[in-house]
């Protein structure tokens, strides 16, 4: 592949729903400008851009690939990004380095929940957006349905540049809105002849070709100007102010496509190359400091690292594209984000699973390096002295949870380098070692995110584990207040050991902790033995008293005591400290307490029953609801012990079209009815422990 320059260079994302066709849209692109010589499919298991081996399986995308095609002296950089909410994090990474977002929009699902949340996505991330309706060649397929839908949804800058012709099997015309011609595609080469429009389209055509135009001339005051004064605009215009108005997001064309049968794909990378934005067009790139870069090739080396993937045979790999400047192979360069150097080793232009060195990546265009020392996904690299750093991705916070239980002694060390690595390529992956639960931890967006994660630790890095439900952080505190009294004394023939501590104890508000003061007067015990009292207290609340969980916002009070003027020493009090918080606590009202998340769930009208009745069998309180859009918002406190796999229940209820987020809210009070059986279950399990 030649060299490109910035003002030749197309980055456009596609995005959608999960099974709205990105992975076969991809597939129909490569083909029909040659850098394929055939059409995989995914039952196959044979396209560019699901090469590895569980997406084979699977039969759908999990993770990002990068494809570069060349058409007509451009080139055409495609981030085809998996659908399923479970790896959002690589759709907001592909979106974060593209120009456009090319929504896919399934002919017979019409738009869902992944449509607005990548549009969503592109605006937050302000690139350009255009729709793709794919799959017009299925049974009940609604064209006119959706394209409504997606105005009413998204706005009036939503215009349709194609409708289909005769849709549904079979599907093979398209009516082109700029040329007024219907596109006839037949033996699925792509190509396509032309011919005129039916005469019972003409009128309907006529007054979408019109729309275009005064959403055109409305995007330019000179081109206003001369729409009102000429009552059109030339061609040179029209697709000069068309191409403006995308750049600005005042417009957001809509396709036709039936990639299977390569039906549209070509006048697809027609409009792309024609009408679609290159970095040049693109708004100066602003670092975290402020500083900003344009996609100037003679200009300071900047560039952001949007993904990292370990191959076989190659090692680490990292995707990155420049903002600024150029990347050339053996360049010495800095990375920003942790401070570290680098030397850029081998460069590659980027097909799916193919790759091609090349010597210099330049403005604007991506590629991917390997073997970087200390450079992972979110990174900025430079050769800029001072500061610079690009806006990283912000991803979402985990909504699901599980643990990993290690079958085998000594391999903490392995488990613990493969979870870093695992989240090193999926940064909305997480792990950590829970001190109090005696269990690590992952988390993620998705069920299937957390299992292919599993998955792989086991598979990469021969560990033998088991992941399962996590244990639940309850907390133990108190309702009321009472007194205790311990005496430790012990003789055994040398020096003994004696120590007596009277305590009070009482609550505290919410989330102030354990605090610990003493009110001794007299000279019953020495102040010397005052802090051993406390390590026992302290002792006593990590361990717990009820069931074993940890004890907080409590405070006690060592008041008085005695002491032997021989036998008293610290370990004699610390004893005695911890033998004396237990008593006064199994008199203080005990309690357990749970976990409360916050939890957010976007549901269709339709599922909102389903939705709500599973919240409230799950102790769920109803907070609040709002409406947005075609949606509705409903605010939930549930109980952390009843959401585990609650991502995968609600998808299984509302047949994928509702998504939910959740956070620590609080602790409340556990149930009495609730608290017996959690406290009998803890206890067993120490016994077999």
């Amino acid at each position: 592949m030649k060299d490109y320059h910035v003002k030749d260079i197309r980055n456009v994302a596609i995005v959608g729903h999960a099974s709205t066709g990105k992975t076969s849209l991809a597939e129909a692109l490569l083909f029909n400008t040659g850098t394929s010589s055939r059409m995989g499919t995914i039952a196959e298991g044979n396209t560019h851009s699901d090469y590895r081996k569980d997406e084979i399986t699977r039969n759908h995308s999990i993770s990002t690939s990068l494809m570069q095609l060349e058409y007509d002296s451009t080139k055409i950089n495609i981030l085809d990004a998996p659908g399923y909410s479970d790896f959002v994090g690589d759709a907001l990474s592909a979106v974060r380095v593209a120009d456009v977002g090319l929504i896919t929009v399934s002919g017979t699902a019409g738009v869902e929940m992944g449509t607005e949340i990548m549009w969503d996505f592109c605006q937050k991330y302000d690139i350009s957006r255009a729709f793709v309706i794919t799959m017009l060649n299925k049974e009940n397929t609604q064209f006119q349905q959706i394209f409504d839908r997606l105005k009413s949804s998204f706005g009036n800058g939503i215009i349709a540049l194609q409708v289909p012709l005769e849709e549904g099997i079979g599907f093979h015309k398209i009516i082109d809105i700029i040329r007024k011609k219907v596109l006839v595609f037949k033996d699925g080469s792509g190509n396509f002849t032309m011919e005129d429009i039916p005469a019972d389209k003409v009128d309907s055509i006529e007054e979408l070709y019109v729309e275009m135009v005064e959403k055109v001339a409305e995007s330019d005051d000179e081109l206003m100007e001369q729409y009102f004064e000429q009552g059109e605009l030339s061609e040179d215009d029209l697709r000069a102010g068309f191409r403006n108005a995308i750049i600005q997001k005042q417009i957001f064309p809509v396709f036709c496509a039936a990639a299977t049968e390569n039906v549209g794909v070509t006048r697809l990378v027609q409009i792309m190359e024609k009408y679609f934005p290159s970095p040049a067009d693109m708004p100066e790139t602003e670092s975290v400091e402020g500083e900003k870069y344009s996609a100037d090739e003679k200009g300071p080396s900047i560039a952001f690292v949007y993904k990292t993937t370990s191959e076989a045979h190659v090692g680490e790999l990292s995707y990155f594209r420049v903002y600024s400047g150029q990347f050339s192979s053996g360049m010495d360069m800095t990375n920003k984000t942790r401070s570290s150097s680098e030397r850029i080793g081998h460069i590659y232009s980027i097909c799916g699973h193919d790759r091609t060195d090349v010597e210099t990546v330049f403005a604007g265009d991506m590629g991917a390096t390997v073997k970087l020392k200390n450079t992972h996904t979110g990174d900025t690299l430079s050769n800029v002295k001072d500061g610079n750093i690009l806006k990283p991705v912000e991803f979402p916070h985990p909504n699901i949870q599980a643990a990993i239980v290690s079958n085998v002694k000594g391999e903490e060390d392995k488990v613990a380098a493969g979870l870093s690595l695992i989240h090193e390529e999926d940064p909305t992956f997480f792990y950590e070692v829970d001190p109090d639960l005696h269990q690590t931890i992952i988390s993620g967006q998705g069920e299937l995110q957390l299992f292919i994660a599993f998955d792989k630790l086991k598979r990469r890095f021969k560990v033998q584990v088991d992941m399962v439900e996590p244990k639940i952080p309850y907390r133990e505190t108190i309702k009321g207040r009472a007194e205790g009294k311990y005496r430790h004394k012990k003789q055994s023939g040398g020096a003994g050991q004696f120590g007596e501590v009277w305590l009070r104890i009482e609550p505290v508000n919410r989330g102030e902790g354990i605090s610990f003061e003493q009110t001794l007067v007299g000279q019953n015990v020495d102040r010397g033995f005052v802090p051993s009292v406390e390590k026992g207290v302290m002792s006593a609340t990590a361990e717990g008293v009820l069931a074993g969980f940890p004890i907080v916002d409590v405070k006690a009070i060592f008041y008085d005591g005695k002491m032997h003027p021989v036998d008293s020493k610290d370990i004699a009090f610390q004893i005695a400290g911890k033998g004396a918080f237990k008593d006064a606590f199994r008199n203080a009202k005990p309690c357990l307490l749970e976990p409360v998340y916050y939890v957010e769930v976007k549901v269709p009208e339709e599922f909102m029953g389903d939705v709500m009745g599973d919240l409230t069998s799950r102790r769920g309180r109803i907070e609040g609801m709002v409406t947005e859009g075609h949606y509705q918002i409903l605010k939930v406190k549930v109980p952390l012990a009843n959401l585990y796999k609650y991502a995968s229940t609600l998808r299984s209820i509302t047949q994928g079209k509702a998504v939910h987020k959740q956070r620590f809210d609080h602790y409340q009070e556990v149930p009495k009815e609730e608290e017996g059986k959690i406290i009998e279950a803890a206890l067993k399990a120490k016994e077999e422990e």
